[in-house]
């Protein structure tokens, strides 16, 4: 028995919806970190399933329900997005933390935290004025698409659709200085990546582009985080000692992740 290497994106839209749905409840819940981290990831692969299918013709028309679940997923992903930023300066400020800044890591990180309670309740207030919304219109979605729900895509096509796809939505020219233009690219490998996870485990090849993908995200994450993470302790302590560590880690990173750019495109 041979298994079969196509993708089935309409199936995993579906597994997608229903990831969301139990993140959704398991947030509201309690809004610690993991459950936080869970829910904002499941709102990009919703988001990056949406995209791959709107590469692939000849599929029902379901305009007006994808459009209001982006519009709901952009939402959600936003406000928990919010919590994983500030999770993660916190972490990285304990990380960085040492006898001689111990005053000032503490200053920053008690402000953080502060800022992360009242990030949570936003996120609760937003769950809860729009799951039900969200709710009927993936449902409605997923309605609009049944007729193809046995739609498959070779693993071949997939993996052009979304190295395509990346190529299309990044910078042809040399690598960008500008700090957005660096974050789009990150952003764009990223769903990217989602999309090409479409394929089964068994589908080498897009598998494959898809690790290259999440490795330059994860370069590209590592340099935001800490480009945030100084820009926050400039403003609040100035030209500290614990400042000029976080900027000399930015810097570093910031290499690393433009060196990985140009290794990945070459």
């Amino acid at each position: 028995m041979t298994t079969s290497t196509a993708a089935r994106p309409i199936q995993t839209l579906r597994e997608q919806i229903t990831n969301l749905e139990a993140a959704i409840t398991v947030c509201l819940a309690d809004p610690v970190p993991k459950a936080v981290h869970k829910l904002r990831t499941t709102t990009r692969r919703v988001e990056a399933q949406l995209t791959l299918l709107s590469l692939i013709p000849d599929l029902p028309p379901r305009r007006k329900p994808e459009k209001e679940a982006r519009r709901l997923l952009k939402k959600l992903r936003r406000a928990a997005g919010n919590i994983r930023d500030l999770d993660v300066q916190i972490d990285l400020i304990e990380q960085k933390a040492t006898a001689s800044t111990k005053e000032a890591s503490t200053q920053l990180s008690e402000g953080l935290k502060r800022q992360r309670t009242q990030a949570e309740t936003d996120l609760l207030h937003i769950l809860n004025k729009h799951q039900a919304k969200l709710t009927r219109s993936l449902e409605s979605l997923l309605e609009a698409l049944d007729p193809a729900k046995s739609q498959t895509l070779p693993a071949t096509k997939l993996n052009t659709l979304a190295q395509d796809w990346f190529t299309q939505n990044t910078p042809s020219e040399a690598i960008p200085t500008d700090p957005d233009e660096l974050h789009a690219i990150r952003k764009t490998a990223k769903l990217a990546r989602y999309i090409a996870e479409t394929a089964p485990k068994s589908a080498r090849t897009p598998r494959k582009l898809a690790a290259a993908f999440e490795s330059l995200q994860q370069s590209g994450g590592e340099w935001h985080d800490w480009l945030i993470l100084t820009t926050i302790a400039d403003d609040k302590l100035g030209k500290s000692p614990l400042t000029q560590a976080f900027r000399r880690r930015c810097k570093t990173a910031l290499t690393n992740y433009r060196n990985h750019i140009q290794s990945f495109r070459a």
